[in-house]
């Protein structure tokens, strides 16, 4: 009895590639989402420090310079947060893209690999039919 061989396997085999990839694709997308987090909680905590400075200099009695310094300071603080909190929010969209990507390659892999398992099923099938017919 001939060996068996897959008519879609070169199909099958390119579903895995594009699998592979776009998994590949969605971890780059998961780790830029944690990197901004991490930046965000890295700035957060910076502002707080800023923060608790700029109070130990109210107590001490600073010149309205100083003080203004430290307001301006606070704010373009609190505008980069909320800058990059916007660029977290874009990159876990499109993380989340990605994601349905993988799932969408995963459900065509997936067909793919259940219709080579009935094909070898029928194929073994086949092939005890032949050697009963034989026998």
């Amino acid at each position: 009895m001939k060996k068996f061989k897959y008519s879609l396997e070169t199909v099958y085999q390119f579903k895995l590639q594009v699998l592979d990839k776009v998994k590949e694709e969605y971890a780059i997308k998961q780790q830029e989402v944690l990197n901004q987090q991490s930046l965000i909680n890295r700035l957060q905590e910076e502002l707080f420090h800023y923060e608790e400075e700029f109070e130990r200099v109210k107590q001490e009695g600073a010149s309205i310079e100083t003080i203004m310094m430290y307001v301006n300071g606070i704010e373009r603080m609190e505008k980069r947060i909320g800058k990059e909190k916007d660029e977290l929010i874009r990159r876990t969209v499109i993380a989340e893209e990605k994601k349905r990507e993988v799932i969408k390659a995963n459900v065509d892999t997936n067909a793919f690999e259940k219709l080579k398992e009935k094909k070898l099923e029928e194929y073994r099938i086949q092939g005890q039919k032949a050697e009963e017919q034989f026998i």
